[in-house]
């Protein structure tokens, strides 16, 4: 999954930096981001594991992924709403990607018209001061083998 998100992050506007980890680890990994924006990625949250009729299993999973920008200490929440406006931004061209990101003969992932995703603003993150947005979808796999 972890390979997918990036591939996708990599066709991205801007050609934002990618990195997955904890929150120590991508705070660590933060400080040694040379070009913004950039797409944290942490790890997944539970997986939704579901059998089918068919013999194939459906699986869900939730993603929580920051869209960033870097930003300067001591500015006010208003100064940083444009970096919130782009990151929003990202995370929307984000969404239309993964619903049509291919690997092998078909779509990877199953985004469901309707479905919600939450955006959070994100402020003054990690020791390298980066704001944006974070944002936690559910991505369901469109291909599973059937046993």
């Amino acid at each position: 999954m972890r390979n997918q998100i990036e591939a996708i992050v990599q066709t991205l506007t801007g050609n934002p930096t990618f990195a997955y980890g904890t929150q120590t680890e991508l705070n660590t990994l933060a400080d040694d981001v040379t070009a913004f924006p950039c797409v944290f990625m942490y790890p997944l949250q539970p997986i939704d594991v579901s059998p089918q009729v068919n013999g194939s299993v459906d699986n869900v999973f939730t993603a929580y992924i920051e869209f960033l920008y870097q930003t300067e200490f001591g500015q006010y929440t208003a100064e940083n709403e444009t970096f919130v406006n782009q990151a929003l931004r990202l995370a929307n061209e984000f969404i239309v990607k993964a619903a049509k990101y291919r690997d092998g003969d078909g779509r990877y992932f199953r985004i469901k018209a309707g479905s919600k995703a939450k955006c959070q603003p994100v402020y003054n993150k990690f020791d390298a001061n980066t704001t944006g947005i974070g944002l936690t979808i559910s991505l369901s796999t469109m291909y599973f083998d059937t046993f």
